[in-house]
């Protein structure tokens, strides 16, 4: 690998006077990643008992819930919120979500200090960029799941820049992150089990300790690192990944939000099963069967006889039927259960060759319904909307934040546009504290 991580990193770093539109793009990640939080912390049973028996009258106040934890069980929850509800942006060059790994450090750090969103917007950036370098270039293993490992690179190298580290200094924190990764199972997300949620709150918990740990003189070098993530994390590193167009245009203008509160695996299934009904007249009770035709890690989301609230978000049969029956995937997914009962065995997912072979540029999904009378009808959705090249309206953002805001009855679509209107020269904590997520 040689001093390939060295050179991105240093020219990630010297990179200043970003534009207008990657300083807004920037806001509207940390935004998107922020209400995602204030979701979680309503929605998890787990952060809430968390924040119930370690409150604290000291430490990190939580935004919009009014309870403080010590750093440690802060970045804990607030990791663990951010990617619980299958709803925080992601990176489709990274293949996960680089923001939900740096927005706990970074959050942490600036409650911690008095810097201004301007910093914040820089150093956020930049951690993204290096994010999604590394992921890209890290050929992870399909059977790991992504949270708690290359973000946590992310995550550290933003908290490094906001504590005005020098290069050399954030080239070593970045490399001891990467030398420090979860060891992940793609099966927790498949299976609901939302210890997938808890690799996110400890990888954000070691992002902002390896600042420290490699100030206290701990160290990685590029061997570690290159035999970690070529033998055991991965297959291989593809250097190229990590200079090509670096930062022509930087990474966050490259990511994706999402509306449905599923995997993003699952979108592309949603779309072309929603293009279906929007074309044509069929009724619930007239279809036969429904096959969902896509890629191979896509396929992977098969579940039918689902258990745990974070299943249903992985899996396709569960959300094309709430689709077809026009069921709120924002609604208790039991609720939802006992209303599609045995409809959701028709819907059948077949891993296709022929749509595998379109990765990376496409990740699509078929969808072919069948009527009781034999007629089909099927629909292509090649990449899911949310990406930057295919991006949502403002009213649809709006719609999904407030679906997420309901849980706060003084969060409403005037506050929101305040929130979005952010003057970059006043601290964190003031744009925090303004938008009353802190108490003054």
């Amino acid at each position: 690998m040689g001093n390939t991580i060295d050179k991105m990193i240093d020219e990630i770093i010297n990179q200043t006077d970003f534009s207008e539109e990657t300083k807004q793009k920037a806001a509207s990640v940390i935004i998107d990643t922020l209400i995602a939080i204030l979701y979680g912390l309503k929605t998890e049973t787990e952060v809430q008992n968390l924040i119930y028996e370690k409150q604290s009258s000291f430490g990190v106040a939580l935004p919009g819930i009014n309870k403080t934890l010590n750093n440690r069980d802060a970045l804990i929850a607030l990791g663990t919120a951010a990617v619980a509800n299958e709803l925080d942006e992601g990176n489709t060059f990274a293949k996960g979500h680089p923001s939900a790994h740096i927005f706990p450090a970074v959050y942490v750090t600036a409650i911690e200090n008095d810097y201004t969103i301007e910093q914040i917007i820089d150093a956020y950036i930049k951690g993204y960029e290096i994010a999604v370098r590394l992921s890209s270039a890290f050929q992870m293993k399909d059977n790991m799941h992504p949270h708690g490992t290359w973000g946590n690179a992310g995550g550290a190298a933003a908290r490094a820049i906001l504590l005005g580290k020098k290069t050399e200094e954030i080239i070593l924190v970045v490399k001891l992150a990467l030398s420090l990764p979860l060891a992940t199972n793609w099966l927790a997300a498949e299976k609901g089990q939302t210890v997938r949620n808890l690799y996110t709150g400890y990888g954000s918990l070691l992002a902002y300790d390896t600042v420290d740990l490699a100030g206290y003189g701990f160290q990685s070098n590029d061997t570690v690192v290159s035999d970690l993530w070529i033998n055991i994390m991965g297959n291989n590193i593809t250097e190229d990944k990590m200079m090509d167009n670096l930062m022509n245009p930087p990474m966050i203008v490259q990511n994706y939000f999402k509306v449905y509160p599923t995997c993003r695996f699952t979108h592309a299934s949603i779309e072309a099963a929603e293009n279906i009904l929007k074309n044509n007249d069929i009724s619930s009770e007239d279809i036969k069967n429904i096959e969902i035709q896509t890629y191979n890690l896509a396929a992977r989301c098969n579940t039918e006889n689902i258990s745990t609230r974070l299943e249903s978000k992985f899996s396709i049969p569960y959300a094309v039927s709430c689709i077809i029956l026009d069921l709120n995937l924002y609604d208790n997914y039991e609720k939802n259960l006992n209303e599609i009962g045995s409809f959701i065995n028709k819907v059948k997912v077949i891993d296709s060759e022929v749509i595998t072979a379109l990765l990376p540029e496409k990740r699509a999904a078929k969808c072919i319904i069948t009527t009781k009378d034999n007629i089909e009808f099927s629909s292509q959705t090649d990449n899911a909307k949310g990406e930057f090249t295919h991006p949502f309206t403002h009213q649809e953002l709006t719609d999904k934040y407030m679906n997420m805001l309901n849980h706060y009855k003084v969060f409403d679509e005037i506050w929101l546009e305040q929130l979005k209107n952010i003057d970059r020269n006043i601290t964190f904590k003031t744009w925090l504290k303004n938008n009353g997520l802190l108490r003054s």
